[in-house]
């Protein structure tokens, strides 16, 4: 008996760390907090001075690249970035994210596989 009551409290202080850890990390995969950023965001991606359409854009990563994304913008960072630096490494794409958050300025982040 003392067993699972040890667990269960094990279990919950493992929870409470890492909704604590996932409020300080840019993507919040495991966030239980609502989500508190919407990015309105579109892709592009260039190979060898051929730039792909949305359709093969969103193929290639296998995700929306145009509209608005309900976390965080790292979170499409992060499926651009794992994409090139697995499966696209030999490609030289050169991929350009324009964003804006919560309606704030427009940004621009470039990842440019070398």
């Amino acid at each position: 008996m003392k067993v699972r009551f040890y667990f269960g409290i094990l279990f919950l202080l493992l929870q409470v760390g890492l909704i604590a850890y996932a409020r300080f990390i840019p993507e919040r995969f495991f966030c239980w907090a609502p989500y508190d950023s919407h990015t309105k965001f579109e892709v592009f991606v260039t190979i060898n001075q051929d730039t792909l359409s949305l359709q093969e854009t969103e193929t290639r990563y296998n995700y929306k690249m145009n509209g608005w994304e309900q976390r965080s913008a790292h979170n499409i960072f992060s499926i651009i970035t794992q994409y090139e630096q697995t499966y696209g490494k030999d490609d030289n794409a050169k991929v350009v994210m324009k964003y804006s958050t919560n309606g704030h300025n427009d940004l621009e982040w470039n990842y440019e596989n070398e």
